[in-house]
């Protein structure tokens, strides 16, 4: 295996890495802030419902942006 092989697996390695991490961290503030609305509004589970869609909206539209920016 080359030097050049080696650095592109590595590089494809942390771009997956950073998508994977990017999707579950936008989700979960997705989900906090939707059930942190709920706590307060006795609502449950209309926000938390309704943040965990964003997060994951969020987190496709950062993974779009980073894959077209590569």
């Amino acid at each position: 295996m080359a030097k050049g092989d080696k650095n592109s697996v590595l590089n494809a390695f942390g771009l997956v890495g950073a998508i994977g991490l990017n999707m579950a961290a936008t989700a979960a503030v997705g989900f906090f802030g939707g059930r942190f609305a709920d706590n307060h509004l006795n609502t449950f589970p209309w926000f938390t419902v309704i943040g965990i869609l964003l997060g994951m909206l969020a987190g496709l539209w950062s993974t779009y942006k980073k894959i077209i920016n590569q």
